[in-house]
């Protein structure tokens, strides 16, 4: 059997083309390289280099030798990577969603749930998400809609409305609803981030512009001053609490209302059980 070092030795003499180099590169002497050349020649049982005077070349069997101790390398890193993924997976709880509400409405219950787990959670596109629940990056992922595959578990588990967040002194504070075509041309606030409301406000509401703001707390401080409306959902509201001096009103059209599905691999069902049976 030809140990590790051995093929990390040759590989690094084929990339940095001479014996001083590669012990360089390799912080090792050259005497110690060239003791793992002859032995890899010794276990091959061929020929691996062409001898010179002064220098020492690799010929087609050494080259052959090379490109396979690449890819065996290669294979060593990728079991190494996949053995300490599992074992990361074992003790991190990991949850991807397209949008930031179910991640705002569900963190703290999933912390309770998962206690003796790290848990963590982010905001992704959603081709991403569905990449990484088959590739077991995430344990389970948040969607606008349903997943269409025999190998997973799915569940509504959210609803979430979108409000229009207006100044209570403006007549847009009376209304019990408003469409996307009366709001329509209305300047908005908008946090950075929203998610799949993104393309949704900005399709329905053409000539409208969005001056998009970083985070919530500059967002709160322009609204305070400013008459322009920004958006709310119902989870934002619960999570960041009501602004002074600002009015919630629905948007009465059917996109204004999403709903979000937890979706998990069959196998990982049983560590996310008692979370899906209470919602």
């Amino acid at each position: 059997m030809i140990e590790t070092y051995l093929l990390e030795h040759l590989v690094a003499f084929h990339k940095h083309k001479t014996l001083s180099a590669a012990s360089r590169a390799l912080n090792l002497t050259q005497p110690t390289l060239t003791r793992s050349m002859k032995k890899l020649e010794e276990l091959f049982g061929v020929p691996l280099f062409d001898h010179g005077k002064r220098s020492l070349r690799l010929n087609s069997n050494g080259l052959l030798a090379v490109s396979l101790a690449e890819n065996i390398l290669e294979l060593n890193e990728q079991m190494v990577r996949q053995v300490r993924n599992h074992d990361l997976n074992q003790r991190t709880l990991r949850i991807g969603s397209v949008a930031p509400g179910p991640i705002m409405e569900f963190a703290p219950v999933w912390a309770r749930f998962y206690a003796n787990m790290a848990v963590a959670s982010e905001q992704r596109p959603e081709a991403t998400l569905i990449t990484g629940l088959h590739n077991h990056t995430y344990q389970m992922i948040i969607l606008t809609h349903p997943l269409e595959d025999e190998d997973v578990y799915c569940q509504c588990c959210l609803t979430e409305q979108l409000y229009v967040y207006v100044a209570d002194d403006t007549p847009l504070a009376l209304k019990p609803s408003v469409s996307f075509e009366e709001m329509d041309g209305y300047n908005f606030l908008v946090l950075e981030g929203i998610g799949s409301w993104d393309p949704i406000v900005r399709s329905h509401m053409p000539n409208s512009r969005f001056l998009v703001q970083s985070d919530e707390l500059t967002l709160a401080t322009i609204a305070q001053s400013s008459s322009l409306p920004s958006f709310s959902t119902n989870i934002t509201l619960n999570f960041f609490g009501k602004q002074p001096h600002r009015v919630s009103v629905p948007f009465s059209d059917p996109e204004s209302s999403m709903r979000f599905y937890a979706i998990c691999l069959k196998g990982n069902y049983e560590l996310l059980k008692k979370w899906f049976q209470s919602i």
